[in-house]
């Protein structure tokens, strides 16, 4: 054997391992990112829905805003949609109807539309109305209304 074929033998050698290396590699980054994909895109359904009706220009939106932004951070483990159905604009309002009619909450938007600055505790599942949220509820009472809303809406399913 040349010089020349043993060299190229060596070359084919060490391409057809680095090739092997590689696809391993590729393969095993693969299943583990599906692996940790797993948990984080297996969706289930939200056993509630935090419906708020919202406008730039409400003054109890404005008086709640903090506060309804601590009870979303402190509970972000509740099986909890929150959904934001804006009045602002012409615009807005219709978005906020496609939105609501896209998430089964059709009856709560004819009810609700015109009226802001207060939050619906929805059922996941029969989208009736738990509870209601407005700028008088403490961070502990909409933690209180949130928890019960969970209970009563798991305990039909």
């Amino acid at each position: 054997m040349s010089k020349q074929e043993k060299s190229s033998k060596f070359v084919s050698t060490k391409t057809v391992g680095l090739i092997a290396i590689m696809w391993f590699s590729f393969m095993f980054g693969a299943w583990a990112q599906a692996a940790q994909n797993k948990s984080s895109t297996d969706a289930v359904p939200p056993v509630v829905i935090a419906v708020k009706f919202y406008a730039d220009w409400c003054s109890s939106c404005k008086a709640m805003a903090t506060t309804y932004k601590e009870f979303q951070t402190k509970f972000d483990t509740q099986p909890v949609l929150h959904v934001v159905l804006d009045h602002t604009r012409k615009y807005d309002r219709q978005q906020s109807a496609y939105l609501a009619v896209s998430l089964g909450l059709s009856k709560v938007w004819e009810k609700y539309a015109n009226k802001t600055g207060f939050i619906l505790l929805v059922d996941g599942n029969t989208r009736e109305v738990i509870t209601t949220l407005t700028k008088n509820h403490t961070l502990k009472e909409m933690g209180v209304a949130l928890q019960k809303a969970v209970d009563k809406a798991s305990s039909r399913l």
